[in-house]
């Protein structure tokens, strides 16, 4: 798919409508392998996570639109106010919009909505280090190497590390 470029990236709030695509999304074999959470979402267990949603200022969800097209979905999570620091989640749950640029696009937002309007230090991303692409994203938006956390994830019968990134306040343009 070529991207168009009149049609721009649009971060809008979460509601219950979007659940389902929610669930399709994470379910799909193109985006479960690569989550942290591994287990398979149903209707129950996500009408479950959109109501804590609604309670918790830790989280902030977002539907990414391209154009009118509801795309994937992000966020800020583990805001932590004082600490003045956040971790950062992004699922392009449409197939045919990875690798376009988007998770780059998407990320500047959710970076420019925590340093400027959250006010955050710090925001940090964990990744499988089997997930190239998503560290590939994560180092193109300037984000750091903090960590790597030894045999966190068993995934396909072996233990597998998880990658910490971050990137600072000062280091966002």
């Amino acid at each position: 798919m070529k991207m168009n470029q009149k049609h721009k990236i649009q971060l809008k709030n979460v509601t219950k409508l979007d659940l389902r695509s929610l669930i399709e999304w994470r379910n799909s074999k193109d985006v479960y392998p690569y989550n942290t959470q591994y287990f398979l979402l149903n209707l129950k267990i996500q009408s479950e996570w959109f109501n804590r949603l609604q309670k918790d200022n830790s989280k902030k969800m977002f539907m990414i639109l391209y154009g009118k097209i509801k795309i994937g979905i992000c966020g800020l999570i583990d805001i932590d106010y004082e600490n003045k620091n956040a971790k950062i989640s992004i699922i392009i749950g449409k197939k045919e919009f990875h690798e376009k640029g988007i998770g780059t696009m998407v990320i500047s937002h959710l970076l420019k909505y925590g340093f400027e309007k959250l006010k955050l230090h710090k925001i940090n991303s964990e990744v499988i280090e089997y997930n190239q692409k998503s560290i590939n994203l994560f180092e193109k938006s300037q984000f750091k190497l903090d960590a790597t956390y030894r045999d966190v994830i068993w995934r396909e019968n072996r233990w597998w590390n998880m990658i910490s990134m971050s990137i600072f306040k000062e280091d966002f343009n």
